[in-house]
């Protein structure tokens, strides 16, 4: 089914933005815009060298009293200056590539909106992705619903949209973004939504009206120039709709609602398309005769649009019957459906071999665990790795098919930043099957099981090898007194670079490095709390640390809690920035 649902400005076309020079770049948060997150010009560091990497600098240094946010996207390198954001004293930085400040620019506060009982803690304008960098912009979006352009050289505000307030088109008073802009067709594209799906479950809150959305940017002017929202418009639902479940009744007023598009779309030049992934519904549709069914198409679903208009070309469902919020249990137990089972990754674009003939398909993480190929022109799923369907126990019965990459769950499966070089995917993965799935919250309150990095063939035929992470102590506050070890998940996005794969883990809280060829295990350095994932450019290699994702300062999280980070770089010893460029950066 072939819908357009998207508004449209039309206003002269501004001078284009043009991106980062140099393929050496890590210009946005998967490096590239067809979502490979792998450099493929970085010659310096290999699987020969790179366990000697060591800490060339940090951003605060050691012997500073500064303290910066929490840095949860993966670091930005255009040309061996630095760029990012963070989520908590939410600002944004560029730094030279000697690790010293040359600007920084601190987002607008938003007051709180009592009228949805949103206080305003949780309307904080943190940045949870990373920016783009062009040759004159620096982007990004928060999720108090503010998109940002920037002056490269100055840091200095270009504009700024409030996508909760018109003019922008169809805004929504809870519309903010956990994911990273791009350059593409010469536009910068956002994505985001309405995030009710954490407020949908407050007694009283009448929701949900929002969807999820992507937007077209012009560059210069910051003026939407077109933008395409998820599935149909919610419309009152009289009677109210309600659903029950174990952990209680829950009434819809409105839908159906899609939520926030979280997954960093991914473009393709050659047909000029942009791919990304949907999140579940929030609220359910009203069956009718013809159409018993509560969601629709776009829920779970990866779809494409075209880059020039946001006209839609495919949609295509990866898990039907998804609808949830936070106050709803995680698994149906009548369906035997987990639930929450989004695609935040990014659709990858790239070429397999399918009866003699190079097919162009796009591959996608889920959070149920499988890594999904789809054909790029039409959307037809051509693959995918097994998937786990049995109930949410310890142990598991049946057991899972030995090629499962990660176990399904709200916080489980493949999460976003998925990796490939071309030839074979790297998936990384979460086990948390209890988490968020069990009769009561209470028992649902578990630590994860396990993580891991795979390696497959990009048709996913073939398994190359699997890193497995061993038991760890628990990090989070709580779990101590609960568990004495548990899982060691790999939810960050993992970054390949000549012939060497990088990523951090988020309990045992390391770098760790592998060859790419076989696995082998070449370096971890520990890093502290972390959920950024590696960026690596011209013989270093970034990353961010600090966390606030799925932790509290409470007496129980499943996670360290951190709410200041750090932005190091790893390099060879001997090696000097200047030297190392070749000349000075601009």
């Amino acid at each position: 089914m072939v819908r357009l649902v998207l508004t449209v400005v039309t206003i002269p076309l501004a001078a284009l933005a043009s991106p980062a020079a140099e393929p050496a770049d890590w210009s946005s948060y998967n490096g590239t815009v067809s979502g490979w997150r792998c450099n493929t010009a970085e010659k310096h560091l290999s699987a020969a060298n790179v366990a000697q990497l060591e800490e060339k600098w940090r951003f605060p240094a050691r012997d500073t009293s500064r303290t910066i946010g929490v840095v949860h996207g993966t670091p930005v390198v255009v040309a061996g200056c630095v760029y990012f954001a963070t989520a908590t004293e939410p600002t944004v930085y560029k730094l030279t590539p000697d690790g010293q400040l040359e600007w920084s620019y601190r987002l607008t506060p938003r007051p709180a909106n009592k009228k949805l009982d949103v206080p305003a803690e949780e309307q904080s304008p943190g940045v949870y992705g990373s920016v783009l960098v062009t040759d004159d912009g620096v982007y990004c979006a928060d999720l108090a619903g503010y998109l940002y352009g920037l002056d490269r050289q100055t840091g200095r505000e270009k504009w700024k949209v409030d996508t909760r307030a018109p003019p922008f088109p169809n805004p929504h008073p809870l519309n903010g973004s956990f994911a990273s802009p791009i350059l593409a067709d010469g536009k910068i594209i956002f994505a985001g939504g309405a995030f009710e799906q954490w407020y949908a479950h407050k007694k009283g809150y009448k929701g949900c009206t929002g969807r999820g959305f992507v937007v077209a940017v012009d560059p210069r002017s910051g003026q939407v120039m077109w933008k395409y929202d998820v599935g149909p418009k919610p419309e009152p639902l009289d009677p109210p709709l309600t659903i029950r479940d174990a952990w209680g009744e829950h009434v819809f007023h409105f839908g159906p609602s899609t939520s926030t598009v979280w997954s960093t779309p991914s473009y393709d030049a050659e047909s000029n398309t942009l791919f990304f992934g949907t999140d579940t519904h929030n609220s359910p549709r009203r069956p009718t005769p013809d159409n018993p069914r509560l969601d629709t198409d776009y829920g779970c679903a990866i779809i494409a649009i075209d880059a020039a208009s946001g006209q839609e070309k495919w949609v295509t469902p990866i898990n039907r019957g998804d609808i949830w919020h936070r106050g709803m249990r995680g698994y149906d137990p009548q369906t035997g459906r987990y639930l929450d089972q989004s695609i935040g990754d990014t659709p990858k674009v790239y070429t397999i071999t399918r009866d003699g003939q190079a097919v162009r398909v796009v591959g996608a993480g889920c959070k149920n665990g499988g890594f999904y190929v789809l054909h790029a022109k039409t959307g037809a799923i051509l693959a995918h790795t097994p998937i786990y369907r049995g109930p949410p126990k310890l142990p598991l019965d049946p057991p899972p098919d030995r090629r499962t990459l990660a176990l399904p769950g709200p916080l489980g499966g493949l999460q976003t930043g998925c990796a490939t070089d071309g030839r074979c995917v790297f998936t990384n993965g979460l086990d948390a099957i209890l988490l968020g799935t069990q009769e009561s919250e209470a028992a649902s309150l578990a630590p994860p099981t396990a993580g891991r990095v795979v390696c497959l063939s990009g048709d996913t035929r073939c398994e190359h090898w699997r890193h497995e992470r061993p038991k760890t102590v628990p990090a989070g506050r709580g779990l101590r007194l609960l568990v004495k070890e548990c899982g060691d998940p790999v939810a960050s996005g993992v970054a390949v670079a000549n012939g060497v794969v990088y990523f951090t883990t988020t309990i045992s809280q390391k770098l760790v490095v592998l060859d790419a060829s076989r696995g082998q295990l070449l370096k971890e350095i520990a890093i502290g709390p972390v959920w950024s994932g590696p960026a690596v450019s011209r013989g270093r290699v970034y990353v961010g640390t600090g966390n606030v994702l799925f932790s509290s300062a409470g007496d129980f999280t499943l996670f360290p809690h951190q709410p200041h980070g750090v932005i190091i770089s790893f390099g060879l010893p001997g090696d000097d920035e200047i030297s190392r460029l070749g000349r000075r950066p601009k």
